[in-house]
């Protein structure tokens, strides 16, 4: 697998890792909450919402690879599993599943042709990269409203949470670069 679709791969799975680190942090409660003041959203239907994206399109990628044959990825029909929504132990466990499905990526599957779909649109074309790619600014986003939701509940989410990971190797880049230049006048 060339080094963008592995980065990305990395990047999804970084994402879901903090995903996994601010359940964590919060009680059940909390997690299944749905505020009416906050449009009735809520932690639970927000990690639903993304796992049943990774879900769908892990889907495309069971069975073996026929060369030539077009891999098809509804977005729409999402499985929408209530329990994803209400349990933060199930929420682990399916984060868990997406995980293993996204590290189990091979190199041949770059080449797979894909089609996607989503809110009644016609069938696009489409490849590894570009669905990895959305995949990872859909999360981002959800993960932004996310930490609204802890905010506005009284909690901090974690450092980083809802940030890229090319922002967050981009700030610590930066922040090595500034400590060195510190040191640097320091001598």
């Amino acid at each position: 697998m060339n080094s963008t679709a592995h980065q990305l791969i990395e990047d999804n799975l970084a994402i879901l890792r903090q995903g996994r680190e601010l359940i964590d942090g919060v009680d059940v409660e909390t997690y299944a909450e749905a505020r009416a003041d906050l449009g009735l959203s809520g932690l639970g239907p927000h990690v639903r919402h993304v796992t049943d994206f990774y879900l769908r399109f892990l889907s495309a990628f069971e069975g073996e690879l026929e060369p030539g044959k077009t891999r098809r990825i509804d977005y729409d029909a999402r499985e929408r599993d209530p329990l994803t929504e209400s349990s933060p132990d199930h929420a682990r466990e399916v984060l868990a599943r997406i995980m293993v499905g996204l590290r189990r990526l091979e190199p041949g599957m770059e080449a797979c042709r894909l089609e996607v779909r989503g809110d009644d649109s016609e069938w696009i074309e489409s490849n590894l990269r570009r669905e990895l790619l959305s995949l990872l600014g859909h999360t981002i986003h959800h993960y932004a409203l996310m930490a609204v939701v802890v905010r506005a509940s009284g909690g901090e989410p974690p450092a980083g949470f809802g940030v890229a990971p090319s922002t967050l190797r981009h700030w610590e880049e930066q922040g090595a670069a500034e400590a060195s230049a510190v040191s640097a006048c320091a001598r």
